[in-house]
């Protein structure tokens, strides 16, 4: 997996559909990929499986995308852009910054931990995913935080948006870190138990006063 490309922080910022996803042929191909990944991890994934998955010839696919690894970047943007699509709906009717934030931080947890490649990567091939969220995580912290800014989901009208960047980074940072390591001494299977520690702990970087 090459990491994470330039055009991926540029769709998490364009509102959808992204050029992929009007190919219909490139969507199609997509589709096949996630499922195959879904079902037999990277490693063990070629791009003659997607193909067959697909019902496209292996050119096709080559015509999409240039090598596996592109092929892979594009199932994670696509995926990244529909989880903060599903994330935006979700909020839509929470009016309070403050509420934003906890009610979030609850439906991250519940997508990410029941997110299908992503659950079989960390538990199989955790060497594939790992490194791109956390030592070369940048990017993906930036895409995530930047949208978070972007959507107004952790904005006060009556403050300066710059000043949430820190907190938006900290939210990031802190969900993956509950992702990569979910035993811990709170329960956030829980909603109930998260939204609890998101009001305890995560609510009062909204409520405090920023220098």
């Amino acid at each position: 997996m090459s990491g994470f490309p330039e055009q991926l922080l540029k769709a998490v910022s364009d509102d959808p559909p992204v050029a992929a996803e009007r190919d219909s042929s490139a969507n199609s191909v997509a589709d096949a990929a996630l499922r195959q990944f879904e079902l037999f991890g990277l490693a063990r994934s070629t791009m003659d499986d997607v193909a067959h998955r697909a019902k496209v010839s292996r050119v096709t696919v080559y015509r999409r995308f240039s090598s596996k690894s592109a092929l892979v970047d594009a199932v994670v943007m696509r995926e990244l852009q529909r989880f903060l699509a599903d994330l935006d709906d979700a909020l839509a009717e929470v009016e309070a910054s403050e509420d934003k934030i906890v009610e979030g931080f609850v439906f991250t947890l519940h997508a990410m931990r029941n997110h299908r490649l992503l659950q079989r990567m960390l538990e199989s091939e955790p060497e594939a995913i790992v490194p791109h969220l956390t030592v070369d995580g940048a990017p993906f912290i930036a895409a995530a935080s930047g949208h978070l800014l972007q959507r107004g989901l952790l904005v006060d009208p009556g403050r300066d948006p710059e000043e949430f960047r820190g907190v938006a980074e900290i939210v990031v940072r802190l969900i993956l870190s509950f992702l990569l390591t979910p035993q811990s001494s709170f329960d956030l299977d829980e909603p109930t138990e998260a939204r609890a520690f998101a009001r305890r702990y995560l609510r009062p970087l909204l409520l405090e006063e920023q220098s």
